[in-house]
């Protein structure tokens, strides 16, 4: 596939990733979890430790959001792969 076709499904594919997500009950309970977790750390820390952490939650959320885009894209790779038996 070339590069432009994923260009041109970016747009819908977090969307798409995203109500996929907010679906699975494994994935709300992970999320409620984090944030009980991440509200009790706030409650602790000093506002530099609060900012620093604040980084580290946009650091690490985009690192996910690049792993999630790029595993999107390679099992569409694989399906067409699958499916012209490449």
């Amino acid at each position: 596939m070339e590069k432009n076709i994923f260009k041109a499904f970016q747009p819908n594919i977090m969307e798409r990733l995203g109500k996929c997500c907010w679906q699975d009950d494994n994935y709300k309970q992970c999320m409620e979890e984090e944030k009980e977790i991440a509200e009790r750390l706030r409650e602790s820390l000093t506002e530099e430790q609060k900012a620093l952490m604040d980084k580290y939650y946009v650091a690490v959320y985009s690192t996910v959001g690049i792993c999630e885009l790029l595993a999107y894209r390679q099992g569409m790779r694989d399906m067409v792969n699958i499916l012209y038996g490449k």
